[in-house]
């Protein structure tokens, strides 16, 4: 489940911000985008790394999503003070939808590790209700990656438009980034 869940955070955010006043233009905010992944993804590695190299306990799984969770905010808040350019604010608010049910499915997960009076095995909480309902949102999330996808390859078709000088930059710019969306079922 780990794995996914670098996934589904490298995908979101590289499809979130802030509503924005159009500070950036599109590829200057996909490159800030970018660089706060790339932060969150490495955060990811190393507390799953050290939650993997220890026999499992109640208290660490405690203390590992306490850090899973603080990632979260954190890289949410760095986010939301990135100003976007307006052609994508809808898709932020779609993002910022979608990034809350990921961070409440962590939290509900986060919950029923405090229930536990003993831990077996690493990933001991997937199989469970909360579990369950984390990869419903995994699935959403998933489906949201594509579509963004699908949105910023759009705007390869205006490569063809950079010798026009009469349409406006912002109208030419051209993003390119790959999200690794896991292809439809």
């Amino acid at each position: 489940m780990h794995e996914r869940c670098l996934l589904v955070a490298l995908t979101l955010a590289l499809s979130l911000g802030a509503c924005g006043s159009g500070e950036l233009s599109l590829t200057e905010y996909a490159s800030e985008v970018e660089t706060l992944v790339a932060e969150m993804e490495a955060s990811f590695i190393e507390i799953d790394t050290e939650w993997m190299s220890e026999p499992p306990s109640v208290d660490r799984a405690r203390e590992y999503w306490d850090e899973r969770l603080q990632i979260r905010y954190d890289f949410l808040e760095s986010v939301e003070s990135l100003h976007p350019p307006e052609a994508i604010v809808t898709m932020h608010e779609d993002s910022i939808a979608v990034f809350n049910t990921i961070t409440d499915a962590d939290i509900a997960l986060r919950s029923r590790v405090d229930q536990y009076e003993t831990i077996d095995s690493h990933w001991q909480w997937v199989d469970t209700p909360e579990g369950q309902a984390a990869e419903a949102a995994l699935a959403d999330v998933f489906a949201f990656c594509r579509e963004s996808q699908a949105e910023f390859d759009e705007t390869r078709e205006r490569d063809q438009l950079d010798d026009t000088p009469w349409i406006p930059s912002e109208m030419k710019e051209v993003v390119r980034v790959a999200f690794g969306c896991p292809p439809s079922d």
